[in-house]
């Protein structure tokens, strides 16, 4: 089963609410220029991959094709999608009353299990990077970030992992290559390094400063993208893993 590549397409999956997530999509058609009237941008609820028709396939060579249709856009084929700014963290799936608890939750896992190898197929453009779970665990562990940082050379506040995370008042911003925020000059290296080392495309990384002191207390994996540089640098990472996809359509 194959397609041709044709109209390239951006999927932004994030609710209606979510304008950091608006903000960046807009972010994106406008650093595409000239491309966007080849590439879209499409904004995807998460409730409305519940709703769609899919057709979900591998071919003889192992490898997974989807045709979704949406209401409202024309069907999209997996082989059209350039990248996924993904920022669900909770996949609804649709109910039938007459289900029984047992057959609502094999439904469950078996959507999940489908939207997961959906995304999986886009690989690497898939922003944040694609994890265990295609859906977002905004706040991280203290556990899951702190090593990593201090082998990268972060100064990070060392705590009860119990403990709520002190209150933060600087950030740097990471999205691939780019880190952007007030102490982004000073940490911004050291930010990229942590969030390849723990396999993430997009991270904040929060800071409390005291006086001289200044040291990293928390990490989000889903920030609220309100600030216009890391609006920017969000859509500038993934506008630039358009391109190689879109100069063949």
């Amino acid at each position: 089963m194959t397609s041709p590549v044709l109209n390239p397409v951006v999927l932004v999956l994030a609710d209606p609410n979510d304008a950091g997530a608006a903000s960046v999509a807009a972010a994106v058609r406008s650093q595409l220029g000239s491309a966007s009237t080849r590439v879209q941008v499409w904004g995807v609820r998460p409730e409305s991959l519940g709703q769609a028709v899919w057709s979900h396939a591998v071919d003889d060579h192992g490898q997974a094709h989807t045709r979704l249709a949406l209401a409202g856009r024309p069907v999209l084929d997996s082989g059209q999608i350039c990248a996924v700014f993904n920022r669900v963290q909770h996949l609804p799936v649709p109910q039938s009353s007459h289900s029984s608890v047992e057959e609502r939750s094999h439904a469950e896992l078996a959507f999940q299990a489908l939207v997961q190898s959906w995304l999986a197929v886009a690989g690497g453009t898939v922003v944040p990077t694609l994890k265990t779970l295609p859906w977002i665990t905004p706040q991280l562990p203290w556990v899951h970030w702190a090593l990593a940082a201090i082998r990268c050379g972060l100064p990070v506040l060392v705590c009860d992992s119990t403990v709520p995370a002190r209150p933060w008042d600087a950030t740097v911003l990471v999205a691939g290559p780019y880190a952007t925020g007030i102490l982004a000059a000073r940490f911004g290296a050291a930010c990229v390094a942590t969030a390849q080392a723990m396999g993430y495309s997009l991270l904040e990384f929060r800071f409390a400063r005291t006086s001289d002191v200044v040291e990293l207390v928390d990490v989000c994996s889903h920030p609220d993208l309100s600030d216009l540089e890391d609006i920017d640098t969000v859509a500038r990472y993934i506008a630039g893993l358009v391109p190689a996809l879109a100069a063949a359509a």
